[in-house]
C-alpha cells in the first residue's frame, strides 16, 4: 500500500503543470535576499532546487550610475524590447548607499515571453578607480538572476535575463541611452550561451 502511495505521488508530481508549481511555490515561501548559501547579491528562491548564474561584470571607462541608468531604463521603458522572446521585465526595487547618495542595488523580475515562469535578480553597483594614466572611472557589478522553481536546466535563461540588461549594439541588443563595454566573469553560471540571448533580432530604433 505505501508503495502504491508513493507512486501515486510521484506520478501527480510529473503530470503536474510546472507553471502551477511555480506559483503555489511564490505565495508559500518567498525568497529571501542572501538566504542560506546564497551570498548577500542574490535574490533568493522558494525552490530547494534551481536554476541560476552568477556572475561578475566589468565596465571600463563608464562609471556605475552610467550603467545603472541603462539598466534601470530598459527595465521601465515600456518601448525597449527584451530581445530574448520578447519577456516582460519589472524593477522592484533599489537601494541607495547613504554615503553617495547614488543607487548601490536594483532588484527586478522577469516573466518569461510564454507568460508561464518568472525569475528574479539583482545587481549590486561598486565603483572603480580611473585608469593609472587618469581616464574614466569604472564599474564593477555582481549580478545573479535566479529560477523560482524547481529547475536543473535553463537553457542560459537566466544568463540572458542579466545580459540583455545591459549588452550593447555589437551584440544585437537594442541599447536606450548607453552602448556599455563589458567583460564577464562567470562566478556560478554554467549556462551562458550568448547567441540563446538574442532569440530574435531588434532594431534599436524599435
Amino acid at each position: 500500500v505505501l508503495m502504491m502511495m508513493l507512486l501515486s505521488f510521484t506520478l501527480l508530481v510529473l503530470t503536474f503543470p510546472v507553471s502551477i508549481i511555480c506559483a503555489l511555490a511564490l505565495l508559500s515561501t518567498p525568497g529571501v535576499r542572501g538566504e542560506g548559501d546564497n551570498p548577500p547579491t542574490c535574490p533568493g528562491s522558494p525552490a530547494w532546487k534551481h536554476a541560476k548564474c552568477v556572475m561578475t561584470v566589468k565596465f571600463p571607462g563608464a562609471d556605475c550610475s552610467t550603467v545603472q541608468s541603462e539598466i534601470s531604463q530598459r527595465l521601465n521603458d515600456k518601448s525597449w524590447i527584451d530581445p530574448h522572446n520578447q519577456g516582460t521585465y519589472k524593477q522592484n526595487n533599489i537601494d541607495i548607499d547613504a554615503s553617495s547618495g547614488s543607487v548601490s542595488v536594483v532588484e527586478g523580475e522577469r516573466l518569461t515571453g510564454d507568460g508561464k515562469y518568472t525569475d528574479k535578480f539583482m545587481f549590486t553597483f561598486v565603483d572603480g578607480d580611473g585608469g593609472a594614466d587618469g581616464g574614466a572611472s569604472s564599474c564593477e557589478v555582481s549580478a545573479c538572476s535566479e529560477s523560482q522553481c524547481f529547475s536543473v536546466l535553463d537553457f542560459s535563461t537566466n544568463f540572458c535575463n542579466l545580459r540583455n540588461l545591459y549588452c550593447n549594439t555589437k551584440d544585437g541588443c537594442p541599447v536606450i541611452e548607453h552602448d556599455l563595454e563589458y567583460e564577464e566573469t562567470y562566478v556560478n553560471c554554467s549556462q551562458n550561451k550568448k547567441s540563446d540571448c538574442i532569440a530574435q533580432r531588434i532594431s534599436s530604433s524599435q
